[in-house]
């Protein structure tokens, strides 16, 4: 009973606390002896009739909780039979699973075993074939080095006389390369001999010819001159005949004439060079004086002609 009610706090505090109650009442009544008083007989049937009631609601409400703990157990019952069902399943299911992987491991393991005692056939087979090809290869390379090594002997042997027939070839072809270079190379000094002689004749023949040639040239450019002195003469002698001098002119300076004439004289353009002192009058003369002279005096060769010339004016010469 006690432990029960140990299951249950809050009954067993209401409980001691009734009781605790009651034996107060009862030890206050014995303190009280000096006032006697009557109980009454509907009093004490109150007080139990009130003990009785407690008791059975602690015993209701003890009821309920117990089944209340009941309905608890049985939901914890419940959900720990569905979780090991769950766990059954969840078991039953990597099981399976586990179960299905082993086949597939197994074969797996198989398709493997197969394929590689197929490719261990194949990799046989290969070598076999490679073997084979590898002797029949040997077989024929043999054959080939000795065909090859007849060859080379055949061939050595023809070599060796081509180089001895070269050889000679080579030492005659020397030889007379030899005496060739030897009559060119007299050859060669008998022209180079011959060549510097002809060079020095003619070198001789040049300068004789350019000192003639100079002389000529000078002599030329000395009648040039004395030509063209007597052209530039001409002209002046020409433009002073047909110079009249201006009335009241003073001193009359000696100016510098530019003259540009065409073919056959004809008077183009006329300008003054340098002219100190001179008066616009006298200017005017002179230039008349040049017109006047048209056509101008040719020069004695063709050569001398010159369509821009220039002379002095002097009047007082």
């Amino acid at each position: 009973m006690f432990a029960e009610l140990l299951k249950h706090p809050r009954a067993l505090f209401f409980s001691l606390l009734f009781h605790a109650v009651i034996i107060g009442l009862m030890i206050f009544n014995l303190k009280l002896v000096d006032k006697p008083q009557n109980i009454l007989a509907g009093q004490v049937a109150k007080t139990v009739k009130a003990e009785v009631v407690d008791q059975q609601q602690l015993e209701d409400r003890k009821k309920q909780e117990q089944l209340e703990e009941k309905r608890i157990k049985d939901a914890e019952k419940k959900k720990l039979e569905a979780k090991k069902l769950e766990q059954k399943k969840t078991q039953e299911a990597e099981q399976k699973r586990k179960a299905d992987a082993r086949k597939k491991a197994e074969l797996k393991r198989k398709k493997e075993a197969e394929e590689k005692r197929k490719a261990e056939e194949k990799s046989k087979a290969e070598q076999k074939r490679k073997v084979d090809e590898k002797r029949k290869a040997d077989e024929k390379l043999k054959a080939e080095q000795k065909r090859k090594a007849d060859e080379k002997s055949k061939a050595d042997e023809k070599r060796k006389a081509e180089e001895k027939r070269k050889a000679d070839e080579k030492r005659k072809a020397e030889e007379k390369r030899k005496a060739e270079e030897k009559r060119k190379a007299e050859e060669k000094r008998k022209a180079e001999e011959a060549e510097k002689r002809r060079l020095a004749e003619e070198e001789q023949q040049r300068k004789e010819a350019d000192l003639r040639a100079k002389l000529q040239a000078e002599e030329n450019q000395r009648k040039l001159n004395s030509l063209r002195e007597a052209y530039i003469l001409a002209i002046r002698q020409k433009v002073e005949r047909n110079w009249r001098k201006p009335p009241g002119s003073g001193k009359m300076p000696i100016c510098e004439v530019h003259v540009v004439q065409g073919p056959g004289g004809i008077i183009l353009d006329v300008k003054f060079g340098a002219c100190g002192g001179s008066t616009a009058t006298y200017r005017a003369s002179i230039e008349n004086a040049v017109y006047k002279a048209e056509p101008l005096p040719e020069p004695g060769d063709p050569a001398l002609f010159e369509r821009e010339l220039t002379f002095l004016f002097n009047p007082e010469q």
